[in-house]
């Protein structure tokens, strides 16, 4: 039998947040506006990452 495993399993906040803020650098380049970008990528990497973290706890 297969173990079902979230993604709360193999991303953790640094990887959230690093992932997402490459992301709105990207968005950001597209949109010719860098630093916004970078900012609502970090954002939303925060925010992501503290909604795994929870997971995580509430898993253990």
């Amino acid at each position: 039998m297969r173990n079902k495993h979230s993604m709360s399993d193999y991303v953790n906040m640094g990887t959230a947040i690093g992932l997402c803020a490459a992301g709105g650098i990207l968005l950001g380049a597209i949109f010719s506006n860098l630093i916004l970008g970078l900012i609502i990528g970090v954002a939303i990497g925060v925010v992501l990452g503290a909604v795994l973290q929870l997971n995580i706890k509430k898993k253990r």
